[in-house]
């Protein structure tokens, strides 16, 4: 991205003078057209500093971002300052008390005005979104204001500009397909959104969230993201405030639930905590918000693209997304009014799949019959590619492993080299040597009867250890 800087800065320039970018005087925002605004909050830069320093570990991926590290060295030297001590104090201490983190962080970070002494809305309405996990309104604003003035926040963002520039260039380089998935966005949920804001930072690491706006009258969305773009990532977190709702009523069926609790054990529930979705209603906002996603995707992306999307959803333990993105479609075609109306026949047909889930659980969901050895095609993500069969290799007195067989399909590295990974295989491992470059479907038996498939990829430089190593992944 650093190659890029210059370039972008002058066609980020063109854009503020054709476009009337400069939303204020105080942050930099860009117009992209009358519903889409892309940019920085200065209010949310402010509250993700102190939760940064507070040590909350999704607002600490120093490893994230070279841009990372000015925030250290422009705070470290407030750190003994009463004010500053006094805010990273109070963070700490609702994180513990009330699990303030993630979007409860971002949340305040809307609804507090640029300058961070005051709100942007009612009293009221403010302790309506934010008093769960925010604490009393009135005393994270003195909190968070204090900072501000202590620190001379409004000099650090200004001096940042390049930075926000930089991390912008993503989104901006992709506005024609962000305005088509705002109209399918709109198409799908069967509303006409009033504004679009959406922020990103450094601070985020990896994360984002799908935090919106509400004066009391309308709700704005207003989701805050990372550095870098992809079409799932925003409309991700754009359709949290539209999806979470249905979850809402989803939630009040004990039919569901029932279902949805004797699932939620073990390493499923390990894997959701580990990614902040602790109890079965927030695995249930993802679960939907992903599926509802994928729809939303439908309208502008190629199928391997949301092939390769529900695959990482699968891997992350969201075990239902290929049959709940399948219900939804129904929705997506049909001929509802709503979502909201499509809710009786969601919670149903959503039963029917839990059913089937429990009579074959997740850890059979990839198992098959071997491949014929003149087998000589596969298809990944959609698309077939000729594979050349390389033979077998017993595995008898290995854990509970016979046999397994290898291919290696042609052409095929540059369509997966994206693919999230999710194990490894030391070349040591294969029979025949392997190369960079390489894609391979490794196929295994156990003492049980049953079979299961695996792909590996072969990158350049990739070791493990000193050892030269593939990377794994499944499919659906």
């Amino acid at each position: 991205m650093k190659k890029t800087i210059l370039s972008f800065l002058l066609l980020s320039s063109l854009a503020v003078s054709s476009l009337a970018a400069k939303t204020t005087d105080s942050e930099y925002k860009i117009k992209i057209n009358d519903k889409i605004t892309i940019g920085t909050s200065r209010a949310y830069e402010c509250v993700a500093t102190i939760a940064h320093l507070a040590d909350f570990p999704e607002f600490n991926v120093k490893d994230y971002s070279d841009d990372f590290v000015n925030y250290d060295e422009y705070f470290n030297k407030y750190l003994n300052n009463q004010d500053v001590a006094k805010a990273i104090l109070y963070f700490q201490k609702l994180k513990q008390q009330n699990g303030f983190a993630y979007d409860s962080v971002a949340s305040v970070g809307t609804y507090l005005s640029d300058d961070c002494h005051s709100f942007r809305t009612s009293l009221k309405n403010v302790k309506k979104y934010l008093e769960s996990r925010a604490g009393d309104p009135k005393k994270i604003k003195e909190v968070v204001s204090a900072f501000y003035d202590a620190t001379d926040f409004d000099t650090f963002y200004q001096s940042q500009i390049p930075a926000y520039e930089k991390a912008l260039q993503p989104l901006f380089s992709k506005k024609d397909e962000l305005i088509k998935g705002v109209e399918c966005f709109e198409s799908y949920y069967k509303t006409n959104v009033t504004k679009i804001t959406i922020t990103v930072s450094v601070l985020n690491g990896n994360n984002g969230y799908g935090t919106s706006f509400n004066d009391g009258k309308n709700l704005y969305f207003e989701p805050k993201l990372c550095p870098g773009y992809t079409a799932n990532f925003i409309f991700h977190e754009l359709s949290h405030p539209l999806s979470n709702p249905i979850v809402d009523k989803i939630v009040k069926n004990k039919v569901i639930m029932d279902y949805v609790e004797a699932d939620f054990q073990g390493a499923k529930k390990q894997k959701m905590a580990s990614m902040a979705y602790p109890t079965t209603k927030f695995y249930l906002y993802e679960l939907f918000n992903r599926a509802n996603t994928m729809n939303i995707l439908k309208g502008f992306c190629d199928t391997s693209y949301i092939t390769k999307e529900m695959l990482r959803d699968k891997q992350d333990r969201f075990d239902e997304i290929f049959e709940v993105v399948e219900l939804l479609d129904k929705y997506r075609l049909g001929d509802y009014k709503n979502i909201d109306a499509f809710l009786p026949e969601l919670e149903k047909g959503f039963i029917e799949i839990l059913k089937a889930k429990q009579a074959n659980p997740v850890e059979d969901n990839f198992y098959n019959v071997l491949s014929p050895d003149e087998t000589s095609s596969f298809e990944v993500f959609g698309k077939t590619y000729k594979a050349e069969y390389c033979g077998s290799q017993d595995l008898t007195g290995f854990q509970d492993f016979v046999l397994r067989k290898y291919w290696r399909l042609e052409d095929a590295y540059n369509d997966v080299k994206e693919v999230q990974t999710i194990d490894i295989l030391p070349y040591n491992n294969y029979p025949f040597p392997v190369k960079a470059g390489e894609v391979f479907r490794i196929e295994y038996l156990r003492e049980n009867g049953k079979s299961f498939f695996e792909y590996e990829r072969a990158d350049e430089n990739d070791y493990i250890d000193g050892e030269p190593v593939t990377r794994g992944f499944y499919l659906e």
